[in-house]
């Protein structure tokens, strides 16, 4: 007797656990639910599963990424899964097969959209790319106070930096020496392997001026041992603006105040620019128009989770269209918001006309191309020549 009832409760207790575990997986498995304490429900057309590309393990963007994803799959149960790469064409290429949906990129997306570049080549040519969500970064010359370098023409004849590997920064680069009329002839191109070596480069001497993101924390580290000055690019000089934006059109000026060297009682003017998250134009404008949303609703649960997240507000992103138009979804959002506006709309449908002229213009160049039996090593000079010459 004594035996069966040991027996019973040791079933009782064998069930038990098993319940307690059943549990459990329905947890993990339901977390495509959303939070029942979050108050706001479903966003209709918010995808089950999504993959970002996004940069390598370690990066800001990575980091980012990471804090933001997080906070989408407890509010609403979508599950993400990140795609890191060091690379620009690394992180577009999951995009082009379709197995990411959106991107946090660096400039390879300005690179891709016109087909330069590293997408120069017969297997990438234009891209027909989307911004869907433009947060802000900020790039500019600063030197030593001491070196008695005042603006960016005093940079004639002095050691600039050229990052080797990093198309990105060097056409930023080549644009804000346009802002004083300068070209890379005009100074000593000083060819780093590391952009996060340049304050080092600095401090011995093998630079004259870096040029680097204000927050960066190198930069802060120099600050505490040296007066640092950055070099203006005042908005009011267009002639200057119009230089560097026929290099880089996607750059604007923007007054900082948060960065070394800088205070509210002395912000600085540079440059600006979109570090987006970006997508292809297939990528349906429902799904899009529901993953905006979804950071704009879990914006306060993840923006002091990294650095530059504040950048991230509806109220703080570049809106208006620079180099790429933005995604339809980007633009109901924006509607929505009150923050869209007919000039907006008339340079993002400029932007799209011009999608089309490169895909135009590409299709004739690798017909052409193979008229010709150009081959695959001397295809991007072709190209470059072909798009100036049918692109006007």
């Amino acid at each position: 007797m004594l035996k069966n009832k040991m027996g019973m409760m040791m079933l009782l207790i064998f069930i038990l656990i098993l319940s307690a575990c059943g549990n459990e997986d329905t947890e993990v498995e339901g977390s495509n639910n959303p939070d029942s304490g979050s108050g706001s429900g479903l966003i209709e057309g918010l995808p089950d599963k999504m993959v970002w590309s996004v940069y390598d393990v370690g990066s800001g963007g990575y980091t980012e990424a990471t804090a933001i994803a997080n906070e989408i799959t407890k509010k609403y149960g979508t599950q993400i899964r990140l795609l890191p790469s060091s690379s620009g064409v690394g992180r577009m290429q999951p995009m082009k097969s379709g197995a990411a949906d959106v991107g946090r990129l660096g400039d390879e997306y300005q690179f891709a959209f016109e087909g330069i570049d590293d997408f120069a080549t017969e297997k990438w040519g234009p891209q027909d790319v989307r911004v869907v969500w433009p947060p802000l970064s900020f790039l500019g010359f600063v030197g030593l106070e001491k070196s008695g370098i005042e603006t960016i023409a005093d940079l004639k004849g002095k050691k600039v930096p050229f990052i080797i590997g990093n198309s990105s920064v060097n056409i930023k680069l080549e644009a804000t020496l346009a802002f004083a009329d300068l070209t890379w002839d005009d100074v000593q191109k000083v060819e780093l392997s590391d952009y996060g070596g340049q304050a080092e480069a600095l401090k011995n001497g093998q630079v004259d001026i870096i040029f680097i993101n204000p927050t960066a924390s190198v930069l802060i580290e120099l600050e505490t041992m040296e007066k640092i000055k950055w070099l203006e690019m005042e908005e009011s000089d267009t002639e200057g603006w119009a230089r560097a934006q026929e290099i880089a059109p996607w750059m604007q000026p923007y007054m900082m105040d948060n960065g070394a060297g800088m205070t509210k009682e002395n912000p600085v003017t540079i440059i600006g620019y979109a570090y987006p998250v970006v997508a292809y134009a297939d990528q349906s404008k429902e799904s899009m128009y529901a993953y905006v949303k979804s950071m704009d609703e879990t914006y306060d649960s993840w923006e002091n989770a990294a650095a530059n997240l504040h950048n991230w507000h509806k109220d703080s992103i570049l809106i208006q269209p620079a180099g790429v138009p933005l995604h339809d979804g980007m633009i109901q959002f924006l509607e929505e918001e009150g923050l869209w506006t007919e000039e907006y709309q008339t340079k993002n449908d400029e932007l799209v006309e011009r999608s089309k002229k490169l895909k135009e213009a590409w299709n004739e160049t690798v017909s052409k191309a193979k008229e010709e039996k150009i081959s695959e090593k001397d295809f991007p000079k072709y190209w470059m020549s072909m798009k100036k010459e049918l692109i006007k």
